[in-house]
């Protein structure tokens, strides 16, 4: 059986292009092309895709929106964001959305039929161009999860990396724009909530957690 994948893109050219390279595939069969996501969820409701290629720029409703608007429908198609942004809130936001892969138009025309095929199977797919984004995104994510573990304020957390860079009581006020007596007592209190003796032991302790 054949893999039914619709085109959704607001450029007419890009949608025929997309088109003519997969109707080479035996084994995939493009069933609609729209221009905007209105169109595109009046005809997914139509023609039941199992798979549906996602531009991020469309008029109205945006290709993360349409992803999620299709992912909450019953037996929803895998979704392929196809696009040129290569800019952090769009990846992470199509990865909240649930999209099913992020393909670079750059490089989607060599790499599009397989990816159809991966996704169309359940493996989530994203353009090797992504991958430093995202370990990225994961990282970001994971330290401030651990400062949350650790019970640190964000604002904390700044006076932690003042102290590790060597920074004075008066130096970390000054580029805070606290009092120095307040960044004392914040201090005292960071190296009480990492079980520290002193601050010397707090920015060891912060290292050895990954809090900074």
């Amino acid at each position: 059986m054949k893999i039914r994948v619709m085109i959704v893109d607001d450029h007419q050219i890009f949608r025929r292009g997309v088109r003519s390279l997969l109707e080479d595939e035996d084994d995939i069969e493009v069933v609609g092309e729209a221009g905007s996501a209105q169109d595109a969820l009046a005809m997914a409701e139509r023609h039941k895709p199992d798979v549906v290629t996602i531009d991020i720029r469309l008029g109205g409703m945006d290709g993360i929106q349409l992803v999620r608007a299709l992912k909450a429908r019953p037996s929803a198609p895998r979704c392929m964001i196809l696009s040129t942004y290569e800019d952090r809130q769009y990846l992470v936001g199509a990865l909240e959305a649930e999209a099913d892969a992020y393909l670079l138009k750059s490089n989607s025309y060599e790499t599009l039929a397989v990816a159809i095929r991966q996704v169309h199977a359940g493996a989530p797919m994203l353009s090797q161009e992504l991958i430093a984004t995202m370990i990225e995104e994961y990282r970001k994510v994971a330290t401030q999860q651990i400062q949350r573990d650790s019970g640190l304020t964000p604002q904390e957390v700044r006076v932690l990396r003042l102290l590790a860079k060597g920074g004075r009581s008066q130096d970390i006020a000054n580029e805070l724009a606290l009092t120095e007596i307040t960044v004392k007592r914040k201090v005292q209190e960071i190296t009480t909530k990492l079980g520290a003796a002193n601050r010397v032991q707090a920015v060891a302790e912060a290292i050895r957690r990954g809090v900074i």
